[in-house]
């Protein structure tokens, strides 16, 4: 593990507040690229975001966002489009824990996240503009109406470290996106330089190799 920076807790929950608007900008783009309502509703809570409302925010601009995503959606139930979720996310996650050790981290040390027993709250801190992606997989590809998915579906929706995203005005596919988010944020928290954390943008459902412009 390399050394840390000492860094105070208005520039953790700086770094929190840049994650948590890149998530809700995100699901406003969902629902814009799915030609859904609810965009204009959703961005408003990550255009006034700030320290004292951070995780209010965050909690009202998801209950918008799954009301317009997917009527009826209930996220604690199992049903086919919490199936792929739940499957996207995970494999979005493994590959930030995967990314975070190479890089030297101890995916255990979170920026919010601090739950004592989860050993990946920093993977669950930089997975949250992730989740989005995924999201947009998710709902172009339910197939049958059960719960369990089929072997051609987990494939599909392991396919999401491959769909494309924007990153610094950059496209790219997310597991390289990854690479450059866990990259800043070494910059960021190891070497102490003064720099912007890299996240994604989403963008319409494409599969792409790596970086292409």
């Amino acid at each position: 593990m390399h050394a840390q920076v000492t860094f105070s807790k208005e520039q953790y929950e700086q770094l929190w507040i840049r994650i948590i608007k890149y998530k809700i900008n995100n699901q406003a783009r969902v629902l814009n690229i799915l030609g859904e309502l609810g965009s204009d509703i959703v961005a408003k809570y990550g255009a006034s975001i700030s320290v004292e409302n951070v995780d209010y925010n965050e909690s009202l601009a998801a209950k918008e966002y799954f009301k317009y995503y997917r009527d009826g959606l209930n996220r604690r139930i199992d049903d086919p489009i919490n199936s792929r979720l739940n499957y996207g996310y995970a494999v979005v996650r493994s590959a930030i824990i995967r990314a975070l050790v190479t890089a030297g981290f101890h995916p255990a040390f979170g920026i919010h996240h601090n739950n004592q027993l989860n050993l990946y709250n920093l993977a669950d801190d930089l997975i949250e503009p992730y989740r989005q992606i995924v999201d947009l997989l998710a709902s172009q590809n339910v197939g049958e109406s059960n719960v369990l998915l089929s072997k051609a579906e987990r494939k599909n929706m392991a396919s999401v470290l491959h769909i494309a995203c924007s990153l610094d005005g950059i496209k790219m596919n997310v597991m390289s996106a990854i690479e450059m988010t866990v990259d800043s944020l070494k910059r960021i928290l190891v070497k102490g330089l003064k720099e912007e954390l890299l996240l994604p943008c989403v963008l319409p459902v494409e599969s792409i190799g790596g970086i292409t412009e």
